[in-house]
Parts: structure tokens; sequence; C-alpha cells
């Protein structure tokens, strides 16, 4: 399952915690089943975006849990665009048969 998972610093960011956080991070290891597909940082230094692979929502939150301390993240599952848009087009077509 894929996941858009954009985090943001909880209070305020010191160059204590700043180097706390990076640490755990390098020493980090992703648990079984969560896959960090690519990771960014927003330029204005407020958080970033993490695309995640998790076999379900418990590896996701396996995956995010240990940073919950520093980092508050609004997880939301995604869809290929190649699969969604046959989604779409169908509940398209749905509404359009009901008058």
């Amino acid at each position: 399952m894929l996941f858009a998972s954009i985090y943001t610093y909880r209070g305020t960011v010191t160059e204590e915690s700043q180097k706390r956080l990076l640490n755990l991070f390098v020493n980090w290891k992703t648990p079984e089943g969560f896959t960090i597909k690519s990771q960014y940082s927003f330029a204005d230094g407020s958080g970033g975006l993490v695309l995640i692979d998790a076999e379900c929502e418990v590896a996701a939150l396996e995956g995010t849990a240990p940073w919950i301390p520093f980092l508050e993240f609004r997880t939301i599952p995604i869809v290929e665009i190649e699969k969604a848009i046959p989604v779409f087009l169908a509940a398209a077509a749905w509404r359009d048969s009901v008058k």
C-alpha cells in the first residue's frame, strides 16, 4: 500500500533537537514491511514529504512512530494515477447513469 506522509516539526526546532533527530535518523533501520520510496525536505525547513510503501497501516505506523516526539505526520493512502483513472471514470459513468 502506498502512502504520502507530510511531516512538520513539533514545537520550536533547536540546534540540539535537530542534531538529535538527525543522529536518530542515520542510525535507524526501517521496520519489516515498510519501505521509503523517496523522501524530500521542504526548502523552507518546515518539514518534508515521504513516499512510503507499507504492507499495511500497522507497518506505516511502525515506520513513523519513532519520530512522533519530533514530527507531526499527515499520512494519506495514495493510488498510482494509471490505477486511479479507471476508478474515476467508472464513478463518473455511474453518476451519469443516475437520473
